[in-house]
């Protein structure tokens, strides 16, 4: 799928009062729309002052007939170069209209409208479009109380869709991606005791708590952990440098004992080359650097290492 152009205007449309159209219209690839008296040979011949007059007879404002005729135009004449977008199920979505808006005449009147490639819930490149996860400027589109508006934050949400990055977010994370392999290269100074305590942390900023431990001096060093919220228990496996043969012993000792559910294996340094069963999480140093991170533990590296 090609990228949105820049130039490409966006709608946002409510699919139905209370969105009671969302479930067909994302099934079904089709944009249904109200003003369900609003004569149709007039939308179709483009005749929009006559609309508006029709609206304003009804209304009995002209002010809200304006409003109307804006809403009702757009949905007719909105191409396949524009993009109309919807929020349902905790997600954006968006489509590209084509074809002439039809009357359902087993709809009280309703219009319908044909899309492209349907409605899309992700960008270009296949990343859920999670409300969660979109700006807020965005979102509250959604609380318009008409049916039909343009999207002021126009040119974030094609970035969204194109899946392009503002050039001070891409700068950011560039920046993110030096600290991390700094990170990582302080991580590889600790002792191995050290490097034990440090994994206890970050399990510890997620609610983890630690029941018990073996190894002393060893390099091996193992932790118990429990998950208060919901008792699962997790097994830790600490090591500072590993490899693929040594995973595997683990690996099959976690598999001949049924009393946690889950096992970590965690390192700084060294490489296995084989994915793990879905019973085991691996950490490693493509990782372990920005789990420091997100466990705000970077000052605490710092002294130690320092």
């Amino acid at each position: 799928m090609n990228t949105l152009p820049e130039t490409t205007k966006a709608y946002f449309i409510k699919l139905g009062e209370g969105g009671v159209w969302e479930p067909q219209c994302l099934a079904e690839g089709t944009i249904k729309f109200g003003y369900h008296n609003t004569p149709q040979d007039l939308c179709l011949e483009g005749e929009w002052e006559k609309v508006k007059a029709f609206w304003t007879e009804r209304r009995g404002n002209e002010g809200t007939a304006t409003n109307d005729t804006r809403q009702i135009r757009t949905f007719f004449e909105a191409s396949e170069d524009d993009i109309f977008v919807t929020f349902s199920k905790g997600y954006l979505w968006w489509c590209r209209p084509t074809g002439t808006p039809v009357v359902l005449r087993d709809d009280d009147d309703a219009r319908l409208r044909q899309t492209v490639d349907g409605w899309q819930n992700t960008s270009i490149g296949g990343e859920p479009l999670l409300v969660s996860r979109l700006s807020g400027k965005l979102t509250k589109t959604q609380m318009y109380q008409g049916t039909i508006c343009e999207v002021e934050e126009r040119a974030y949400l094609l970035r969204r869709i194109n899946d392009q990055k503002t050039p001070e977010l891409a700068e950011a994370e560039a920046t993110e991606q030096v600290l991390i392999k700094q990170t990582l290269a302080m991580v590889r100074l600790l002792t191995p005791k050290d490097f034990e305590l440090m994994v206890e942390l970050i399990f510890s900023h997620s609610g983890w708590q630690r029941q018990s431990s073996t190894g002393g001096s060893q390099k091996t060093l193992d932790l118990d952990l429990l998950l208060p919220t919901t008792r699962e228990r997790a097994f830790v496996q600490v090591k500072s440098r590993t490899n693929t043969a040594q995973f595997d012993e683990y690996a099959a000792e976690f598999a001949s004992t049924d009393a946690h559910a889950r096992m970590f294996y965690v390192w700084h340094s060294g490489t296995i080359d084989r994915d793990p069963p879905a019973s085991i999480t691996l950490w490693g140093p493509d990782v372990i650097g920005s789990k420091v991170l997100d466990a705000g533990l970077l000052a605490w590296l710092k002294e130690r290492v320092s």
